[in-house]
């Protein structure tokens, strides 16, 4: 099942402005709602503080059957799907796409994938590696990496870091409305540097 629209892909990377941004976070939010019932596991998901994997497929999707303090790993498959409460860490890789939802204090990894959507909540820890699309929603006190990536969309719900390396379009919006600074050593903030 493809959580995105035909031929979106494909399409040559969209620029670094406010639709792109909500584009992009609306097709991630798409996907993670519909891979949130779903788990790999029998039981409705991992149990707190084991790593849980799910590999080797076509969809991959893993829950946290105690809501908090999962170790979920996804990887080789052609989709993944993660979502967890609080104090979670969550890694894709070697996938088509990865949407992974979390609450607070969490850390998130994707890489070597095509398309990697994240929510999380405040003090999030978030970093985007070697993909063509990153759309990220962070919560205030975050922090968002973006490493040799075609485009990487990130919207921050209170103060929030994101770094751009080797992006081709690194667009952030601040959903209080405040403007974006640049601080500078490819480092963009919603409120102080």
């Amino acid at each position: 099942m493809n959580f995105l629209p035909k031929g979106w892909m494909h399409a040559p990377p969209p620029r670094a402005s406010g639709s792109a941004v909500r584009a992009s976070i609306f097709w991630l939010a798409l996907a993670v709602s519909v891979t949130a019932g779903l788990s790999c596991h029998n039981d409705g998901g991992c149990p707190s503080g084991v790593l849980c994997e799910c590999h080797d497929g076509t969809d991959c999707y893993l829950g946290c059957a105690d809501g908090h303090d999962c170790r979920q790993s996804c990887h080789n498959a052609d989709h993944c799907g993660e979502v967890c409460g609080d104090h979670c860490d969550q890694t894709c890789h070697d996938v088509g796409d990865c949407s992974t939802s979390c609450g607070d204090n969490c850390v998130q990894t994707c890489h070597n994938t095509t398309t990697c959507g994240a929510f999380c909540g405040a003090g999030c820890d978030y970093e985007c590696t070697a993909v063509q699309t990153c759309g990220v929603r962070v919560g205030p006190v975050s922090n968002v990496r973006c490493n040799n990536v075609t485009t990487c969309a990130v919207e921050c719900q209170g103060d929030c870091h994101v770094t751009c390396i080797g992006v081709n379009n690194c667009g952030v919006k601040c959903l209080d409305g405040t403007a974006v600074v640049e601080c500078g050593g490819d480092v963009l903030a919603c409120g102080p540097c």
